[in-house]
């Protein structure tokens, strides 16, 4: 009976222990909430250049491009570079 207690009892203070350092996590970064743009998102870099009339960012930011692309982007499509990179304007 003792023993099943103290097992219960281990239980009981390893989800409180759980709980509050989850609760200090997101005290010190509530951030980690937010459900808005990813880090890689907001750190990339904005298109220095207008986009109208290009025909291909695999043009000049190929790998073999004057500004190439770094290695792993390789394989994305002209589609997805203005999710992450935002035309200035």
């Amino acid at each position: 009976m003792r023993e099943l207690y103290s097992t219960q009892l281990a239980i009981a203070v390893g989800i409180l222990i759980l709980i509050a350092s989850a609760a200090f996590a997101l005290m010190q970064s509530p951030e980690l909430l937010e459900h808005g743009e990813t880090a890689a998102v907001r750190s990339a870099m904005a298109m220095p250049h207008p986009v109208e009339g290009m025909r291909s960012c695999h043009q000049c930011h190929g790998i073999k491009g004057e500004l190439p692309y770094p290695l792993k982007h390789t394989g994305w499509s002209d589609a997805s570079c203005p999710k992450c990179h935002r035309a200035d304007k």
